[in-house]
């Protein structure tokens, strides 16, 4: 929570531990959370030297993987990814009986069962970690690698190893839907997007009944509390996904649960916002679902009228999209959070309120914000 600190306490014991690998990859994640990626990359090339084949943790090749980035990159993550499965292989063993905790243990699961304490633990770690990993191999050969020959060939490879390994994970099902998108493979993108969206809520509510009976569980409430928030992200960019493959009201769906984890999320409040804002488009112009993937697409191309009464099928989804845009105004009328979102997002997040219809209430809310007078209380950055 205060990486500066870390850092400097780190530090003060480079010297002793120079040669430890698991020192110098806590170290190398400190530099990265400072964003000294030049300082990060140098312990973290060091701890990589020092355990070429990942037996005492695999964070740092997944970070030096991801640093660098292209093919070299891909190998990095490769050995990461190659003694996880090791370690789901041996951990298998253990939960069957073939071996005991005494025998044939490497030394990243001896790590692990010290950290974790038991093999449920480890394995929601090694799945957690595998998809990380292979996601960011499956990212680096549709960008960086993509005009190579077998770039699609090895993103199915690693789709394939994905699902094999970790189908029950709802981040898998989405990094799929990436790969499916990519490939103009619309109706195999939407089933993995409701895949994971169905895991997610799943996910979503356990951690929330855990949460809600803590005397029910032994797990630590404040990792619970980490694993909900965690799930943020993965949600908003399962909704952007919905968007490109035209679920408008699923995208809304999984952005209203985002903004369930985070209430001051503006970038949950604008997917939310403008997925409404694009189903209101397609029920205007009489689009059929099947073909509203062209909206998401070309949306600057269609007109909205905003100017609907209640009994238009398309008022919903603009009232909607004008609540949604309106907490994202009166979010950033916080300076300091305003100061952490993208300018460019901040415009289009006002432009876009503009066409559905502006500022939703029509008198000062709390917040103090005037509806005729909302675009000159965002603070600029």
């Amino acid at each position: 929570t205060d990486p500066e600190r870390a850092l400097e306490d780190l530090k003060g014991y480079q010297q002793t531990y120079s040669e430890n690998p698991l020192f110098l990859t806590t170290l190398g994640e400190a530099y990265l959370e400072t964003s000294d990626v030049e300082s990060a990359f140098t312990v973290l090339s060091k701890a990589c030297e020092l355990d070429p084949i990942a037996d005492k943790g695999i964070e740092k090749f997944f970070h030096l993987g991801q640093i660098i980035g292209g093919e070299n990159g891909v190998q990095l993550l490769e050995v990461g990814i190659a003694r996880l499965i090791k370690q789901a292989q041996i951990l298998q063993s253990l939960s069957t009986g073939e071996i005991n905790n005494d025998e044939n243990l490497d030394e990243g699961v001896k790590i692990l069962l010290q950290a974790y304490g038991s093999e449920e633990k480890i394995s929601e770690y090694i799945i957690s970690k595998l998809t990380q990993g292979i996601s960011a191999i499956i990212e680096i050969w549709m960008t960086d690698l993509c005009m190579l020959p077998q770039a699609e060939e090895e993103c199915e490879k690693w789709s394939k190893t994905l699902s094999d390994m970790c189908f029950d994970n709802p981040e898998t099902h989405s990094i799929i839907a990436s790969v499916r998108i990519s490939q103009q493979k619309l109706q195999e993108a939407i089933n993995e997007i409701n895949i994971s969206w169905d895991l997610f809520q799943k996910k979503k509510q356990s951690l929330e009944d855990i949460a809600n009976n803590p005397s029910n569980n032994n797990i630590d409430p404040d990792e619970v509390e980490m694993m909900y928030i965690e799930l943020y992200q993965p949600l908003i960019i399962l909704a952007k996904y919905a968007i490109e493959c035209g679920m408008f009201e699923i995208a809304s769906n999984i952005a209203s649960s985002a903004r369930d984890i985070n209430e001051e999320g503006v970038e949950a409040m604008y997917v939310e916002g403008f997925s409404n804002y694009l189903e209101a488009i397609r029920i205007q112009n009489n689009i059929s679902e099947e073909n509203s993937i062209n909206i998401g697409r070309e949306f600057e191309n269609y007109t909205l009228n905003k100017n609907v009464n209640e009994d238009d099928k398309s008022f919903e989804f603009i009232n909607a999209s004008r609540l949604a845009l309106s907490s994202a105004v009166k979010s950033l009328h916080d300076r300091e959070l305003a100061a952490q979102i993208d300018e460019e997002l901040q415009s289009t997040i006002k432009s876009l309120l503009e066409k559905v219809g502006g500022f939703l209430l029509k008198e000062k809310d709390d917040s103090g914000i005037d509806e005729n007078n909302w675009e000159d209380e965002i603070p600029e950055n």
